[in-house]
């Protein structure tokens, strides 16, 4: 946000334009991320498969994002920074291919990347923002993905605006993308050449309530629509019932892309919230001529978790689960979490359907006072069994997985 004070003239003094520079700077934000990750994928099957029996990387990274403030009128302008880094810190030739590096010709991961991106944004009465440059969306049908080291980002322009209240709307157009672990960028937001158009917005009733709506056009590719609810309903003195809904509609749109992308994905979850413990089921279903296609960032799906998506075509899926809160037994900042998933149904030739499992675990903690006040630790660990040859939308899996991720992450908060 920024202050409305006189229109901003063609030629300011000096004054005036010290004064909008501090305004600059006293709205800004900067923030400094570290990120360690160690990450062991086995995929059990010891050395067979050309001795890619398993992948196992260790790395490091650095993450700065600047975030400033709006000059001072009813038009504001600013601009933002994001600068990171990548560094091995444990890698080795048929081990590579977690995705926390980039690897060269001989699947050797580099050293270290890095890169800086930026964007230019302006305010206009102080619910409207423009913004051209670096975007990293966070909406059903356009989202940046964080899974590994680094966040991928994309490139293009938007718009969001706030104007009624419990009302957020945004559109925007993704022009470039750059992957998790690549610094350079590839023309296309989807795939190559292809732009993603997405428009839409949540509206908030009460605390408790919430309704969204998107759409979005990927070019010469696919439309894709998505509605979701999320409602809340307190049943007592700590003790609640969270509904959380989703639906994704995708259609061809003269593909020239080869892929079939005819889905229909839909979501239903309970949550059980009792004091410190939470406890619940959800169901997913699949329906049309393909499993739900999808490139970058998260699928907006209840049972889209760690290693599986349960995205399959015709796949059914079902989920329970399990979340405890140690500040229960007087340990804050530190929580557990377990959930089971079974899919059933999938078609993956004419007349044969198959099914798979995944289960997941999740310890976290961060540090609650003192020096390291803020530091986070979290231990996820994943077992999938399912047969080799199960495909999703043309993407072969790998059949059972044990999988275990250590990460530890700290924020300096420079501004």
């Amino acid at each position: 946000m920024h202050s409305r004070s006189q229109p901003v003239t063609a030629c300011w003094p000096a004054a005036q334009w010290q004064k909008a520079k501090g305004l600059f700077i006293e709205g800004a934000s900067a923030t400094l991320y570290n990120r360690t990750v160690y990450f062991n994928r086995d995929f059990r099957n010891g050395r067979d498969n050309n001795g890619i029996g398993k992948r196992e990387e260790s790395a490091t990274s650095l993450l700065m994002n600047f975030e400033s403030g709006f000059t001072q009128g009813p038009i504001g302008f600013g601009a933002d920074v994001i600068a990171s880094m990548g560094i091995k810190l444990d890698s080795g030739r048929g081990r590579s291919g977690t995705g926390l590096l980039p690897v060269d010709g001989n699947n050797d991961a580099d050293d270290e990347y890095s890169e800086i991106r930026g964007a230019v944004k302006m305010a206009i009465l102080d619910d409207t923002v423009l913004r051209y440059g670096v975007h990293m969306p966070e909406n059903p049908v356009a989202a940046y993905d964080d899974a590994r080291l680094l966040p991928s980002h994309y490139q293009g322009y938007s718009i969001t605006n706030q104007s009624i209240d419990g009302l957020f709307v945004e559109a925007g157009r993704l022009t470039d993308r750059s992957e998790m672990n690549q610094p350079n960028e590839t023309d296309g937001a989807i795939t190559d050449g292809d732009d993603l158009t997405y428009l839409g917005g949540t509206y908030t009733f009460t605390d408790n309530l919430s309704v969204t709506l998107y759409g979005a056009e990927a070019e010469d590719f696919y439309d894709r629509y998505f509605v979701g609810a999320d409602w809340t309903m307190p049943l007592g003195d700590d003790l609640s019932l969270n509904t959380n809904f989703a639906y994704y509609d995708t259609s061809d749109e003269n593909s020239s892309d080869g892929e079939e992308v005819d889905n229909q994905a839909a979501s239903l979850a309970f949550t059980l919230g009792a004091g410190n413990h939470a406890f619940g089921v959800a169901y997913q279903e699949m329906n049309g001529d393909a499993g739900y296609y999808y490139t970058d960032g998260d699928i907006f799906l209840a049972n889209s978790i760690q290693y599986l998506d349960f995205n399959g075509k015709d796949e059914k899926s079902y989920q329970a689960r399990y979340d405890y809160d140690f500040a229960g037994m007087g340990i804050p900042g530190l929580s557990f979490m377990t959930r089971y998933i079974k899919g059933d149904d999938i078609d993956v030739a004419p007349g044969l359907s198959d099914s798979r499992w995944e289960r997941d675990s999740e310890l976290k903690y961060t540090v609650q006072n003192g020096t390291l006040e803020g530091l986070n630790i979290r231990w996820r660990n994943a077992t999938v069994r399912q047969n080799v040859g199960t495909s999703t939308n043309g993407r072969g899996v790998n059949g059972d997985v044990d999988e275990n991720r250590l990460i530890v992450g700290y924020t300096w908060n420079l501004l």
